[in-house]
């Protein structure tokens, strides 16, 4: 299925994470960065690993890095969290489900309300019509029809 603007929104801000790999660290870090030891998964080449989910901040640390002279490379990884399966499925939008299961919860509570039957009921109700005579005026001058319960006709017969 094909993913919404949203979908990669909530996929770049809540589950992409930036790790760029260095030798050597620039001289003024800004805060929010993370810094570790490069695992032996990155090759063995590198001797630090810096972490960010900002890209304002990671844009800071590559025009120091490169106004240093510092070799580096970046890669962007999924984060390990536990709503990562819900927002990274390539197959399956993220908001297209949402909206599926909004209108599903909605069509139950609404179902289960009685709405549709009382709507029903009212519409399939044969209209009463009573006949009422005002005092002091006799049955052949007045006549009140109550058609339902706000409308009422009144004829005057002369």
């Amino acid at each position: 299925m094909q993913q919404t603007p949203l979908d990669r929104w909530l996929r770049k801000k809540f589950i992409y994470i930036t790790r760029i790999y260095c030798n050597t660290l620039p001289t003024d870090l800004p805060p929010g960065l993370t810094v570790e030891e490069a695992p032996e998964e990155s090759g063995g080449r590198y001797l630090y690993k810096l972490s960010t989910t900002s890209d304002k901040l990671l844009e800071r640390v590559v025009d120091q890095m490169r106004n240093q002279n510092v070799t580096y490379t970046s890669r962007v990884e999924d984060r390990k969290v536990w709503y990562g399966r819900l927002l990274n499925n390539p197959n399956k939008s993220f908001t297209y489900r949402c909206v599926w299961a909004g209108l599903a919860i909605s069509g139950l509570v609404l179902s289960l309300s009685g709405l549709p039957q009382r709507l029903l009921e009212h519409l399939l109700a044969e209209e009463e019509v009573i006949e009422e005579v005002v005092e002091g005026a006799t049955s052949e001058e007045v006549k009140i029809f109550h058609k339902r319960d706000n409308l009422v006709e009144i004829d005057r017969v002369k």
